[in-house]
């Protein structure tokens, strides 16, 4: 029996674990004291991993829709004479967030090289590709500006709109930990949530009116000239500020506007300022989150110690997905695809030219029914896109690529299984940009193959294998072809507990926190358009998460006690619940656990009402599929659901 050092793989927090390993089961998992990220700590699905990687609901054998189980080599070459005979444009790969930074970069490869498209994308594509664009475009670094390990040394916190506490747990710890060293916290939010609870300053805001806010906060700094920066685009940015309406901002947003004023004059003032949202799939807008690095820039809050813009991701690989280059105009380290430069060295490492035609994501291919989309390969993804039931059914050749069983495997014609995270050697990238090894800890429970072999091997079939001996070869490639990971190899991560990008060849501590050369703000592209009540629909309902039902995914179903936490929710609230204030309880006329009718414009659902202190007049609250029937109604507000965080629906709840 050995305890074996590792990277927890729920969120996108990146904690260190030891796994307890007797042969190829896992019986238990503890704590890193000296990991930089989590300090000793593990959250509820952290303590609980080992649960997910002893399920019996492994795929053991791959499988073939009309000839069952086969071997490798069958389905493999069914899959390659599938794919060929389809026209790029019409293959689409649906990369994993959870994956390893060399499988997905494998399946970049496998999908540019050998099958031609630039039809790829990863889940959680609309959210945390705002942030990154924002960053990107504001600072030329795509990725998390501050680290974890800066939270105690900033004078400010800000969380928006974000439950910290139920995303990222450890991430909330160390801002309650900040908090009572003396650190300002500050959460503005439409819910009081556990994090707004142990702030020192809880600013509540109508529902889908972040942006608002902080451009109020960022109007009132350069009111006052607290700003002591002037970088790129700032007469542009100052005729913007002077259409904010800050007069009305209380009958806008709900908040005073000496609330306003005291965010900005302590985010001004302070040494050092961090912020906090969400990303991936409750996302902020692309203008929520330039509002907010906005506001930043203006109070210098960019490039020092203590100090960034930090959005973050919920799933463990999320920030790594893109800088593999998981993204239809994307290659590795975000470099674009038509930039002549970044192409011509991809083209000259692998010795063929990259496809040229715009790729779309496969939420965009699913989505759109006249879509040329004919086959789709999709990798270890939770159950949510089964939204697409009807357009998957209807596709020609579906193939699945996973792990464990689920519902989206049901739709495939073809089925390979892969390793588990444990059973093979790779890299996560984590929300602050951390790159950290996960070595093997036991030989696979099954004769199942490591993903980036797999792709290796399906690549072999079709003609032009890329000779993978090792997971440490692939990073050595994405290392050359990729700025940010220049200095990274495996040897490197087998001596650190990770090293944060960029880290070049002469720089193998990597980057703490990102200075960048050039400093520049980020428009918004769109008007204001704050979703409003109506007399007909006076609620404005909010999407969330639970904390031990996340979103909706596959690996939650398999871990037994946060399973176990969520039947426990069903057995008071067996439909789901709608979260509502006392107030807003009363005037409906119902008490805790009451059957409602949640009615909208397009959609409604049955759940039953949670009464809660937590969630203001006029405002409802529900989490994300906590049944199917919540996530029917959402189906029927899929482009408003993709809004993230600041997704809000006009319903009327009706007694039964």
């Amino acid at each position: 029996m050995s305890y074996t050092p590792g990277v927890c793989t729920f969120c996108g927090t990146g904690c260190g674990h030891y796994l307890k390993v007797n042969g190829t089961s896992v019986q238990g998992v503890f704590p890193s004291r000296v990991h930089p990220v989590s300090k000793g700590r593990l959250c509820v699905r952290g303590w609980n991993i080992h649960e997910l990687l002893g399920t019996h609901e492994r795929i053991t054998k791959p499988y073939v829709r009309d000839a069952g189980e086969v071997s490798y080599k069958d389905a493999v070459a069914k899959l390659v004479s599938a794919l060929s005979s389809y026209k790029p444009e019409e293959i689409a790969f649906y990369a994993s967030p959870r994956s390893s930074n060399e499988d997905n970069f494998a399946l970049m490869k496998l999908a540019r090289l050998i099958f031609k498209t630039n039809n790829i994308s990863i889940q959680a594509e609309s959210g945390h590709r705002n942030s990154l664009d924002v960053l990107y475009n504001g600072t030329g670094f795509a990725g998390m500006l501050g680290s974890l390990e800066d939270i105690r040394k900033a004078e400010v916190l800000i969380v928006a709109g974000m439950d910290i506490t139920t995303q990222n747990p450890i991430i909330g710890s160390e801002l309650h930990y900040a908090a009572r060293s003396g650190s300002l916290l500050i959460t503005i939010d439409s819910r009081m949530t556990k994090i707004a609870k142990l702030s020192k300053k809880f600013i509540n805001i109508k529902p889908g009116t972040m942006r608002q806010v902080f451009d109020a906060i960022a109007y009132y700094i350069d009111k006052q000239q607290w700003g002591n920066t002037k970088p790129a685009h700032y007469e542009e940015y100052k005729k913007y500020l002077a259409t904010v309406p800050f007069d009305s901002i209380e009958k806008e947003t709900g908040v005073l506007p000496g609330e306003i004023a005291f965010v900005a004059e302590r985010l001004a003032k302070a040494k050092s300022a961090m912020v906090f949202f969400t990303s991936g799939i409750s996302g902020l807008s692309y203008d929520a989150i330039a509002s907010i690095f906005n506001a930043f820039v203006l109070a210098d809050k960019i490039g020092k110690e203590g100090c960034g813009v930090n959005p973050i991701a919920g799933i463990n690989n999320l920030q790594g997905s893109f800088d593999m280059g998981c993204a239809p105009d994307l290659l590795t380290g975000f470099q674009n695809i038509d930039d002549a430069t970044a192409r011509k060295k991809f083209e000259k490492k692998w010795g063929q030219e990259l496809p040229t035609f715009k790729g779309k994501t496969v939420e965009q291919l699913l989505a759109d029914n006249s879509s040329p989309l004919k086959a789709l390969v999709i990798v270890d993804h939770d159950d949510g896109i089964v939204k697409y039931a009807d357009r998957l059914k209807s596709l020609p050749f579906v193939a699945y690529i996973g792990a464990f069983t689920n519902k989206v495997a049901d739709f495939a014609h073809v089925t390979l299984p892969i390793t588990t995270y444990i059973e093979t050697d790779g890299t996560f990238t984590n929300t602050e940009r951390r790159v950290q090894l996960s070595v093997q800890k036991c030989n696979p429970a099954f004769d199942v193959l490591p993903m980036w072999k797999l792709i290796d091997t399906i690549a072999e079939a079709a003609g032009k294998p890329f000779n993978y001996q090792h997971a440490s070869d692939v990073m050595d490639e994405i290392a050359a072809l990729t700025p940010a990971y220049e200095g990274i190899s495996h040897k490197l991560l087998s001596k650190k507990h990770g090293v944060q990008w960029p880290c070049t060849k002469k720089n193998h501590d990597g980057t703490k926190y990102c200075v960048p050369e050039k400093v520049s703000f980020v428009l918004p592209q769109k008007p204001y358009a704050a979703v409003q009540a109506t007399q007909e629909y006076p609620y404005l309902l909010m999407l969330g998460k639970a904390q031990h039902y996340w979103h909706q995914n596959n690996i939650m179903h398999k871990t037994f006690i946060p399973l176990r936490e969520y039947n426990a929710t069903l057995l008071l609230y067996p439909d789901g619940y709608v979260a509502v204030s006392p107030e807003d309880a009363k005037k409906i006329g119902v008490r805790d656990r009451w059957p409602v009718n949640v009615v909208a414009q397009k959609a409604s659902m049955k759940a039953m009402v949670m009464i809660s202190d937590d969630v203001a007049p006029g405002t409802a609250y529900v989490p994300y599929f906590i049944r199917e029937g919540i996530a029917s109604f959402l189906l029927a507000y899929s482009d408003i659901v993709s809004q993230g965080e600041e997704a809000t629906i006009p319903v009327r709840i009706e007694k039964v």
